[in-house]
């Protein structure tokens, strides 16, 4: 590479302080590592066994001829190579003297460094960018410049001497390359504190993103188009760059697309967040999907994030806005099944009351989730286990009408044991919720074979069994009937027989003209329906309506025989 500079010094006529510079930069060049010089290591080997050549060139005088325009220069003098011969100088910690040379040569400390890939690359660029259509091809054009500045590469490389030898040159601190990044949020991206501070000094702005202050309008319309380097800080878990740019004006408080600051940060930067709001950031803004920073982490189940967020004030019942599902952090907390981040939230008065406009209370949305812990601490701390939702379901319709429950048994035993009623039930007829009581909801929606134990516990606590059709397609004729859903259990005769047994009420024309009834079915439930009731099972019947919630436990209360309270709870 050396040689055909010294080659250009031979063509051209210049005068003595021009040859000068040009061997000095080229003897500076030879210095630079292999992959500056775009050699290969064979190709420096080569070069290096024509140093005798080299060194004689190098004494020729060249000859003399009238001055040439900029264009007219050897390539070693033109400008995009000394920007590139500068960049590669500053990338790898050449000293501030020869830094100092290239400057002299000519190279612009605010000028932009093309980027550049090799002739047989950048031909095939040219090519791929001449077949584009026309408004892409300025976009690619500019994105292949990118527009880096020789500050820009001293503070990547935290090169604090350069970049001070820079500025003392001349470098604008405010520069920006082709995206709007200036020099401090490199340093804010690296983390290169030093060179960070050497800017600020220098009047670096550390706020871009602003409407209401007196700035010109090309920062202002920058701030728009890029992130602040407070944002590049947090991001990266750079403390000491956030706590530096805070002290020095920067807002904790911008507004983006997605949201504030703080609902960007990520939860597990906790020194970042904690920063963020000492210096006042609002942890109770929304972002864009309508959640606070509270809530987010709730559902990334970050505990420590949510003490922090509850410390320093975050509010523990805030509702999503009207045009989400207002939610509660404490509804997201119970969706994510992380039990100890709903312990926190509790003790710090969250509310298992369902909040105003919205559909669940935090115990159906346990239920949902298949989690009976959750829905024990839930009830613990002051749930209502009869609460409704805006469908008038409660949570034990909820655990005996959704399929797919793995763990429904447990959720029905807690439920009941907590005193849900099993005959709660809605007066309309719903498609999105369940709506009969929960006998009859558990039999419909049963995909697999019914579970003896589910339907012996809502017996146990006195669900009534009416061998009626339940509802029509537009209203509830009986909540508690359950002749329609008896075919889903044609194969299980110990589930029909405890059934059959525990009906109080039966239709006999329904029964007749059922189709989906088996014959031995019908008989059974019509020898039932044409005699009366033994006294004992309207004595059950009975006890069931005044001795509840707990029928089970009150039963064993009852000064009875064995045998009389194994009746009585369906032994």
């Amino acid at each position: 590479m050396s040689g055909a500079f010294v080659a250009h010094a031979q063509t051209f006529q210049r005068s003595e302080n021009e040859v000068e510079a040009h061997f000095c930069i080229s003897f500076y060049f030879l210095r630079l590592p292999v992959s500056c010089q775009g050699l290969t290591p064979g190709q420096q080997s080569e070069d290096n066994a024509d140093n005798d050549t080299r060194e004689a060139r190098k004494t020729t005088p060249p000859p003399s001829s009238t001055a040439k325009s900029d264009s007219s220069k050897p390539a070693i003098l033109q400008e995009e190579n000394l920007m590139q011969l500068l960049a590669d100088a500053i990338t790898y910690r050449s000293s501030l003297s020869d830094i100092s040379i290239v400057l002299k040569c000519g190279a612009k400390v605010n000028a932009s460094v093309k980027v550049t890939f090799g002739n047989e690359v950048e031909a095939e660029l040219a090519h791929s960018v001449s077949i584009l259509p026309r408004r892409c091809r300025h976009r690619l054009s500019r994105r292949l410049r990118r527009g880096l500045r020789p500050l820009h590469y001293a503070v990547y490389a935290d090169y604090v001497e350069c970049v001070r030898l820079l500025i003392d040159q001349g470098a604008d601190v405010n520069i920006t390359d082709d995206i709007g990044y200036t020099p401090i949020h490199l340093c804010a991206r690296k983390g290169n504190i030093a060179s960070m501070k050497i800017l600020i000094e220098h009047g670096a702005r550390v706020d871009f993103f602003t409407g209401d202050e007196d700035v010109d309008e090309n920062s202002k319309a920058l701030g728009y188009l890029t992130i602040e380097p407070l944002n590049l800080a947090i991001e990266n878990n750079h403390v000491d760059c956030l706590r530096l740019l805070l002290e020095s004006g920067a807002r904790p408080d911008h507004r983006y697309f997605m949201g504030y600051e703080i609902n960007l940060v990520p939860l597990e930067h906790l020194e970042c967040l904690e920063i963020l709001l000492q210096y006042g950031a609002d942890p109770n803004v929304f972002n864009r999907c309508g959640m606070t920073p509270l809530m987010k982490a709730c559902r990334q189940q970050k505990l420590q994030a949510a003490r922090l967020l509850l410390t320093y004030g975050a509010l523990v019942d805030l509702q999503s806005p009207p045009r989400f599902e207002q939610k509660t952090a404490l509804h997201y907390a119970v969706t994510s099944g992380n039990l100890a981040v709903v312990h926190v939230l509790l003790r710090h008065g969250a509310s298992p009351a369902r909040p105003p406009d919205y559909k669940y209370a935090a115990l159906h949305a346990a239920v949902l989730c298949d989690r009976p812990d959750i829905c024990e601490m839930l009830i613990r701390w002051g749930a209502q286990v009869d609460e409704v939702t805006d469908e008038c379901t409660t949570p034990l319709m909820l655990a005996c009408g959704t399929r797919g429950l793995c763990r429904q048994v447990e959720l029905v035993q807690l439920l009941l044991d907590k005193g849900a009623d099993p005959n709660a039930h809605s007066e309309f007829v719903t498609y999105t919720a369940p709506y009969l009581s929960a006998l009859p909801e558990y039999l419909r929606t049963i995909t697999a074979d019914a579970d003896q134990k589910v339907v012996h516990l809502l017996l146990q606590h006195g669900a009534r069994v009416h061998f009626r059709v339940s509802a029509s397609h537009i209203r509830v004729t009986d909540p508690f009937g359950i002749l329609s859903y008896v075919q889903y259990i044609r194969n299980n005769d110990n589930i029909f027989e405890l059934l059959a047994q525990a009906g109080a009420l039966f239709d006999v024309d329904a029964i007749r003209s059922s189709n989906s009834l088996t014959s031995w079915q019908k008989q059974v439930l019509l020898r039932l329906a044409a005699n009366p009731r033994e006294l004992k099972h309207l004595v059950r019947l009975k006890l069931h309506t005044i001795l509840r919630p707990n029928f089970p436990h009150l039963v064993e209360a009852l000064p009875l025989p064995a045998i009389m309270r194994n009746f009585l709870v369906y032994h």
